[in-house]
């Protein structure tokens, strides 16, 4: 804590009279400014961290420690809550971009897996977009019997004139996703024929099947991140044909999503100065046009999963991506509030607060980056302000950390003393 003397000229009966106020200066945390270590985040992350995971931090934890006190990591409580948000959102950092293997069957749940965007949950009539969209992978997907069950070869052509011709419905994700429920009848078309008597009858002409297969990644992606009506997620993508979704899907350690994002992180790198990085101005958001599978993985925005351009896009979000009440998630890191921060990072992932939460809990613990410790030396040296923050924090943690709840034990007692003493000197003598 230090004190800064201001001089202020008064007049006073014709000359000039100086006043020194002492203005006392809010006390920073000497562990605010600390690298971040690969033990912290271990820590914050929980359990066994497999040998995957360290490497993966290993490569990142250079960019943040060189970025941290210029990019929102200059506090403690920012850098528990931006560690905790980045744990959840790169799968425990196990990967700086998105997974492309969704199943279309959950086991464990006994139910089918609901899908981001447009999928749908019931039978919806096979169309153009999905047949251009899957156009590589018809014969993988589908199946045609004639009437005494032998295959009949198909080109994938030959299935997505038919199955639009036919109108036949299916529920849409099971044709992008891993789908392990085959054998499935679509549709019988039948034909009318005269049989020996000259009788008009009707006849199977061929039945269509659904049958096992993996997913497909590149069609996967662009349909969950393809406009809808009455979408809100505000990504800026084109339709499903555009490729679009796959293009700009998850990338980074804050899994940046959408080619709007994509663009603002674009304007954001190329006006910052992140120290060192000499690799010039790139436009992450290039989109090459084309739905070729070799060249649509040639884009720029592909980068965004090399550590340096993960940890750089981590960071423009964090200081100007989404707002929540307001304020960005470095804002609302420091108001300590964990479920803002994560509704500002990722407010459709509402089932993943209650990890974004543990990972929270995890990263604030000693053994990680010690908020406790960080709020003890702001008690024990900053102003009068800045120690009822101290304690307000110490009552809210009190029921779920007995090591704080120590510390408020010996704060009361020690202001318990202090006030006796004074009551005790001010006290007359007979």
């Amino acid at each position: 804590m230090g004190n800064n003397v201001f001089e202020l000229s008064i007049p006073a009966i014709g000359e000039t009279q100086s006043v020194s106020i002492e203005v006392e200066e809010d006390y920073v945390c000497q562990y605010c400014d600390d690298e971040i270590t690969l033990e912290q985040i271990k820590k914050s992350i929980g359990g066994t961290v497999t040998s995957k995971r360290v490497t993966n931090i290993n490569k990142v934890l250079p960019y943040l420690n060189k970025y941290r006190k210029d990019f929102g990591l200059d506090t403690c409580h920012k850098k528990i809550h931006f560690i905790a948000q980045v744990i959840h959102e790169s799968g425990k950092f196990n990967t700086f971009e998105e997974y492309e293997k969704w199943n279309y069957w959950n086991n464990s749940k006994n139910k089918a897996n609901s899908l981001p965007g447009v999928f749908s949950n019931s039978k919806i009539e096979f169309d153009e977009t999905m047949g251009m969209s899957l156009k590589e992978h018809l014969t993988e997907i589908f199946i045609f019997k004639d009437k005494d069950g032998q295959v009949l070869a198909k080109t994938n052509e030959q299935i997505k004139k038919t199955l639009i011709d036919e109108k036949v419905k299916v529920v849409d994700k099971k044709l992008y996703t891993n789908y392990q429920k085959g054998g499935k009848l679509l549709k019988e078309v039948k034909v009318k024929v005269k049989d020996e008597n000259g009788n008009e009858i009707e006849q199977v002409k061929y039945k269509i099947f659904l049958q096992n297969h993996s997913h497909f990644g590149i069609p996967l992606l662009s349909r969950m991140y393809a406009p809808y009506t009455g979408d809100t997620r505000g990504l800026g993508n084109g339709d499903e044909l555009t490729r679009d979704g796959w293009k700009f899907k998850g990338r980074g350690l804050k899994q940046l999503t959408g080619v709007g994002n994509y663009n603002s992180f674009t304007i954001y790198r190329n006006k910052s100065s992140f120290p060192d990085d000499t690799s010039g101005e790139i436009d992450f958001s290039e989109n090459d046009d084309t739905s070729s599978p070799q060249d649509v993985k040639k884009g720029n925005y592909v980068k965004v999963a090399e550590p340096i351009y993960a940890v750089q896009s981590a960071l423009y979000f964090w200081n100007e991506g989404t707002k929540y009440n307001s304020k960005y998630a470095v804002e609302l890191a420091e108001d300590d509030d964990i479920v803002a921060v994560s509704k500002a990072v990722n407010r459709y992932d509402t089932g993943g607060l209650v990890y974004r939460k543990k990972y929270y809990k995890n990263a604030r613990k000693k053994e990680a980056f010690d908020i406790v410790r960080h709020y003890k030396d702001i008690y024990d040296n900053g102003t009068d302000a800045q120690k009822e923050d101290a304690k307000a924090y110490f009552e809210k943690w009190k029921d779920d950390d007995s090591e704080v709840k120590k510390i408020l034990d010996e704060i009361n007692e020690a202001e318990e003393n202090d006030s006796g003493a004074e009551g005790t000197s001010n006290t007359p003598s007979n």
